[in-house]
């Protein structure tokens, strides 16, 4: 069986767990249990409706975001913790998974002690928030300590390419030799996001051609249109993009597009539920239809993200695009 990485996950505190509990522990944990496969049809439905909705008019499309945006909350209830992504990757075959901050829910801090505790199954990502005094100094300790890749979300930031932060964040990214994952895709959520329009991929361009050395993954493929973030793709040889809400068709126009060695396996497991088998049949219905060739799967699936990361993710390595 071929190296299976999940370039894009969340783990969160046991908090939502806890809400549940009580004293009776054991009993509920089988209660949760049960429940993800209870949801598993809901899940189910919820992936593939957000397939579809990029093809309904744009007012429809806005409206149906912000009704869904909430939609993800009460799964993690029953899945979402660094047990319950341990349980998730046994099931699927999933030998590694990034995992990724998002303070002030997920802090860094959270995310390196749960990684160091893994025994090499997670891989760190971290966030920086907004306000933080000296992006950059705080992004080097982070990396001493054993992070391996930034994790730039500008729709819930609130703050656009111009931004002296995210400059910080990337000179240090750079000289680091850390990937950028940038969060993609305009999800017309206020609700959830504080700037949804700063998620359009398109905004970031000055970044890939400032930064020529850094690999970005754009996260999401930049979600309702996958168009967009491949033609800069194809412009800039340093963008890779993940699979993560991404249906079988756009993972292979995809490969069609910019090659198989810039796609990288992602799930945003746990939204939504059943994220991970979920994303596993998309790219193994695209080999088994003939879309993508045995040796593409094995580099979405495991094969890039070690070749970024490195098998044991030396501090050292410095990840770069891959040559023409």
């Amino acid at each position: 069986m071929s190296l299976v990485i999940d370039f894009h996950t969340h783990v969160f505190p046991a908090r939502f767990k806890r809400l549940l509990q009580g004293k009776s522990g054991s009993a509920v944990e089988n209660l949760r249990k049960q429940a993800r496969g209870w949801l598993r049809p809901f899940s189910r439905s919820l992936h593939h409706t957000q397939t579809v909705l990029r093809h309904l008019p744009d007012p429809a499309r806005r409206k149906l975001d912000s009704l869904t945006s909430f939609a993800p909350l009460p799964g993690l209830l029953v899945e979402s913790t660094a047990e319950d992504l341990r349980e998730a990757m046994r099931d699927s075959g999933v030998a590694r998974a990034l995992v990724i901050a998002h303070p002030p829910f997920i802090s860094n801090s959270f995310i390196l002690e749960t990684v160091a505790e893994s025994d090499g199954a997670f891989i760190a990502g971290v966030n920086i928030p907004r306000g933080t005094r000296g992006p950059g100094t705080v992004l080097k300790r982070l990396h001493a300590d054993g992070a391996r890749v930034l994790k730039i979300h500008p729709a819930a930031d609130g703050e656009g390419p111009s931004s002296p932060r995210y400059k910080a964040l990337l000179k240090a990214a750079t000289q680091l030799g850390m990937p950028v994952i940038l969060h993609t895709g305009c999800i017309h959520s206020r609700m959830v996001y504080k700037s949804p329009e700063l998620g359009a991929v398109e905004h970031f361009k000055p970044w890939f051609k400032s930064f020529p050395e850094t690999v970005f993954v754009l996260a999401h493929m930049n979600f309702h249109d996958p168009a967009v973030a491949l033609d800069l793709a194809q412009e800039f040889r340093n963008l890779y993009v993940d699979t993560s809400w991404q249906p079988a068709e756009s993972i292979a126009e995809a490969v069609r597009r910019i090659g198989a060695e810039r796609v990288l396996f992602g799930t945003d497991w746990p939204l939504v539920g059943n994220n991970i088998s979920v994303g596993l049949r998309r790219v193994r219905e695209c080999i088994e239809s003939g879309l993508l060739k045995p040796e593409d799967g094995r580099l979405i699936l495991g094969g890039n993200a070690e070749r970024l990361l490195g098998p044991a993710c030396p501090s050292n390595s410095q990840p770069s695009p891959p040559s023409s």
